[in-house]
């Protein structure tokens, strides 16, 4: 499966004066929101058409990591199952993660035959839609979650209120 990543050229500017707002936005066609909590160092999570929706986080620093940051941590969740989770008021939705030049693109958890990616579900474009909270967790460090004893231990979680009319723009022409 070929991963393309939309030319987001103005997001990494727009992440640091973007947490103080943490409201759905349009950028060049591109749903986006800044994280209201994070022990990580997610910054943005975008949506925009692709195959045929493009799932994709931006951290600081290239993959996404656990806050203090540590350089040493090696990011082994790419393409793996059960590393990402993505929680949309108490619904989850497995998710795998593929790393590009400038984001974590996420699908939904395929099988090992299409490398456990698959397209991302319109059940999670519409649970975007109509939710109240977004919470992106990775199990990266091999820590249980001291919260849920999970193990994704290293999260984000995003505000959906106001997203709907944000992702309506952004994906008014996805097939």
């Amino acid at each position: 499966m070929r991963i393309v990543v939309p030319a987001l050229c103005s997001l990494s500017l727009l992440a640091a004066a973007a947490a103080a707002q943490a409201e759905w936005r349009l950028d060049q066609g591109v749903a986006i929101v800044s994280p209201t909590e994070n022990n990580s160092t997610m910054e943005l999570f975008a949506v925009s058409c692709g195959d045929p929706y493009f799932v994709e986080v931006y951290a600081r620093g290239g993959p996404v990591r656990p806050e203090p940051l540590d350089e040493t941590l090696q990011a082994d969740y790419f393409y793996t199952p059960g590393k990402v989770q993505a929680r949309i008021d108490g619904q989850v939705f497995a998710m795998t993660a593929a790393g590009s030049d400038a984001a974590v693109v996420l699908f939904a958890e395929g099988t090992a035959a299409g490398g456990y990616m698959a397209p991302v579900p319109k059940s999670l474009i519409a649970a975007l839609r109509s939710g109240a909270s977004l919470t992106l967790a990775f199990d990266i460090t091999g820590d249980a979650n001291a919260v849920d004893g999970t193990p994704h231990e290293t999260f984000a979680s995003f505000p959906l209120s106001g997203s709907a009319a944000a992702l309506d723009a952004a994906l008014a022409s996805c097939q």
